[in-house]
């Protein structure tokens, strides 16, 4: 009885503190907006709500990268001093909760994904590739680029460990519609935006707040796979709880959230894109654990729509002859004395930039010129008529080649190679919205294998994304490891006994 005052004692006290300092905090905040004008008032009152809600839950800071860190680019564009950007600010945010609730817990023992290694390795010959590089900040910020995916897989494989990986497949999607339906607005409502976007007359190719349609239909390819995965799978499970009250509104919110990021991807008229999704749809439909009959369903309704909407004109304009023209990206020529037009002027920029970094690679073979190094190597080795860089080869795996050489290019094969066979573990083990889940994860590496053939998309904090869905993979394959494990004990058992 002793025992139960002195604990009841002890909680009296530390109720008594809490509600103190929450009154502190509440006259304070009283205080300054009385004293400040309306709109620092709101921002300092937003602000403080924010950091309640993420020292109460770290991955509350998650969320906000993923739906704020797509406006990077607008913000680059709209102010470019800005000396930092909210996507690396919340990520601070996120890692600063992620430590002090570990602190307060005594516990700050990581899990280290199976990518561990191929990452730190492609990361350490990046590090490496810079001694004697042109540029090496600019290598030094590439580095602390791919060490911040790692670091956000490693939260949120810590984080979503004890909880559900909800929240981050929830703020994912959001981001997802979110650049859709701006795009979408681009598009068709819009009616005007850049010349150099301009399809016809009052249409625009989608760009979201990526500020470039290409980046804008890279991230509409990391989002549907996920979206689709998730709404499949629960259909599914409807259809297996026939008789049961399951709620249907969360497969329609998948289904609408895969709707909507296919139809922004179709309008960035980005090919690279198109293509990453056709390949991605392929690997999805032909692995999928399910039954032949029903993937051959699938793949004939999608078939048979694609042919009705053409049949009646209904295709967005210009997309038939644009989608003809993909061939043109795995064109290789030599462009030293082409003619350039409006026509081509694109293709042979790009391919000039491909030549630029085959360049690099022959010169510099095993480590190449430096990590991040492309845009301040290329003045060495561009073609004659292409005087200005992109900042990237238009190619990641041309790109790596050029920037870290031969071995950088396979430790970044390795890693990817790594996360591929990851997931595929994860799907055999897993069943449900789990399993939706592998199999979108899937689709998205298979989306960025593809796209990035043609283009370069780890770009706008798309980086972030990446690590957040690297740590949901490693999430799911560990809990199905740990179920297959439990459930083998017990068969044994079972069967000894």
């Amino acid at each position: 009885m002793a025992l139960d005052s002195r604990a009841a004692k002890t909680l009296n006290i530390c109720f008594t503190w809490y509600t103190l300092g929450f009154l502190a905090l509440a006259v304070c905040l009283a205080v300054l907006l009385a004293m400040t004008p309306l709109h620092w008032g709101i921002l300092g009152l937003t602000g403080t709500v924010v950091l309640v809600a993420v020292l109460w839950e770290p991955l509350v800071a998650l969320v906000l990268v993923l739906l704020f860190s797509p406006a990077r680019a607008l913000l680059a564009a709209v102010g470019p001093t800005f000396p930092m950007y909210p996507g690396q600010v919340l990520l601070g945010v996120f890692l600063a909760a992620w430590l002090l609730h570990g602190l307060l817990r005594r516990r700050l023992r990581l899990h280290l994904p199976p990518f561990s290694v191929p990452m730190l390795l492609y990361v350490g010959v990046g590090a490496v590739s810079l001694w004697g590089a042109a540029d090496p900040m600019s290598g030094i910020t590439e580095l602390i680029k791919w060490m911040q995916m790692f670091v956000v897989a490693l939260l949120v494989s810590d984080c979503c460990r004890r909880r559900q990986v909800g929240w981050v497949l929830t703020a994912a999607l959001v981001s997802g519609v979110m650049q859709a339906v701006i795009g979408l607005w681009q598009f068709g409502l819009r009616g005007s935006g850049p010349e150099a976007f301009q399809l016809a007359q009052g249409f625009y190719r989608a760009y979201g707040t990526f500020e470039q349609p290409n980046p804008f239909g890279g991230f509409m390819g990391m989002i549907w796979p996920l979206a689709a995965g998730v709404s499949v799978e629960l259909f599914l499970a409807l259809r297996r709880e026939r008789g049961k009250a399951l709620p249907i509104l969360l497969p329609m919110l998948a289904l609408g959230a895969t709707v909507l990021t296919l139809g922004g991807l179709v309008v960035s008229y980005s090919r690279g894109a198109w293509i990453g999704a056709l390949v991605a749809t392929g690997i999805m439909a032909v692995l999928w654990p399910v039954r032949r009959v029903w993937r051959i369903m699938t793949a004939a309704v999608g078939l048979v729509l694609v042919v009705g909407v053409a049949r009646v004109g209904a295709l967005p304009v210009e997309i038939v002859p644009r989608f003809t023209s993909v061939m043109d990206l795995v064109r290789v020529q030599d462009v030293r004395g082409v003619t350039i037009d409006a026509v081509n002027f694109s293709l042979i920029e790009r391919i000039a930039h491909w030549q630029a970094a085959s360049r690099m690679a022959t010169a510099r073979p095993w480590l190449g010129v430096g990590l991040g190094n492309f845009q301040a190597a290329y003045p060495d080795y561009r073609l004659l008529n292409w005087e200005h860089a992109l900042g990237h080869a238009h190619n990641v795996y041309l790109n790596v080649v050029a920037e870290t050489g031969f071995l950088g290019l396979g430790a970044y094969m390795f890693l990817w190679a790594s996360v591929f066979l990851v997931t595929l573990r994860a799907i055999e083990g897993s069943i449900g919205w789990q399993r939706g889940v592998s199999m979108g994860l899937l689709g998205v590496w298979t989306h960025l294998a593809v796209h990035n053939l043609a283009d370069h998309l780890f770009v706008n904090n798309m980086h972030l994304y990446l690590g957040a869905l690297l740590g949901v993979l490693d999430v799911i394959a560990t809990r199905n490891s740990t179920y297959s494990m439990h459930y083998g004990d017990m068969a044994a058992s079972h069967s000894s006994g």
